[in-house]
């Protein structure tokens, strides 16, 4: 038997972004990635976002509290890695 669907439901399938939609869309995303280093941008995106946006949210949300406990003014390197940690 095949579940059924609440009515009005879409399934929506989305392909992950492309290196070069990734520097395009993240800095326009959130103001934490606005002045952000377009390498470090990448490296997030190479080491731990792979183009799923859903990631960059949580991502963005963890790099957002290390910015706030560190007095950082932008991510870096470092500090991403510990935002990579928190992923779930």
């Amino acid at each position: 038997m095949r579940p059924q669907r609440p009515a009005g439901h879409i399934w929506q399938q989305f392909t992950r972004l492309t290196p070069a939609e990734v520097l395009e869309v993240v800095p326009l995303f959130h103001p934490v990635w606005a002045d952000a280093d377009p390498a470090d941008i990448a490296f997030a995106d190479e080491q731990a976002a792979h183009g799923n946006f859903r990631t960059w949210a949580q991502l963005t949300a963890h790099t957002r509290t290390a910015l706030e406990r560190t007095g950082r003014p932008r991510p870096d390197q470092d500090l991403l890695r510990w935002a990579f940690s928190r992923l779930a």
